[in-house]
């Protein structure tokens, strides 16, 4: 095994083992001893590579959001209709998972996820947009259509999942349109 695969098989196992012990008991009930041993890894491995449990969570999830947009559509560049429906039918996926980081107060390492990779892919020009492409650049703009974005995730997920991504994402298109006053389809 190749250290890249290695250091992706470590994030693994500790973060899945994050994860159940949080589905057991409450994340400040969680020690580094005790996670550790779950996921048969050192705690010099977690000391060298991580600050906190969040970050587990953000450096996993992370990866976890870009690998899946990767599989988006291989032209150069995606609509936001087209990204929104694939975060969606990710997140679809990632329902325990959620709910658990909801449940524990870490509702914000996913508005984090998000924002992280929304940042990458306009970073490398790869969301068409209509409207004025600088607005991605003004302050804040980012932290705004993330919050916005995950809330959205957090509330449908509460009510049942009943909307397909697509009509989720419709409705993110709708919603920025009307908030820049331009049409974004």
């Amino acid at each position: 095994m190749n250290p890249q695969e290695r250091k992706r098989q470590n994030l693994t196992a500790i973060y899945e083992a994050l994860l159940h012990l949080m589905s057991h008991k409450p994340l400040s009930m969680i020690s580094i001893t005790e996670l550790c041993a779950h996921a048969q890894l050192s705690r010099s491995y977690f000391y060298r590579n991580f600050t906190s449990f969040d970050q587990i969570i953000l450096t996993y999830q992370e990866q976890a959001i870009l690998t899946y947009f990767r599989r988006l559509p291989r032209q150069s560049k995606i609509t936001l209709p087209v990204l929104m429906t694939q975060y969606f039918t990710f997140m679809q996926q990632m329902v325990a998972t959620n709910q658990l980081l909801i449940d524990n107060g870490k509702a914000q390492i996913i508005v984090q996820t998000f924002e992280a990779a929304y940042t990458l892919l306009i970073r490398h020009d790869r969301i068409i947009t209509v409207t004025d492409s600088t607005i991605h650049h003004q302050p804040y703009y980012i932290a705004f259509f993330s919050g916005a974005v995950v809330n959205i995730l957090i509330h449908w997920q509460q009510a049942g999942m009943v909307e397909p991504p697509s009509y989720l994402a419709q409705q993110i298109v709708r919603f920025t349109a009307s908030h820049t006053g331009n049409d974004l389809k």
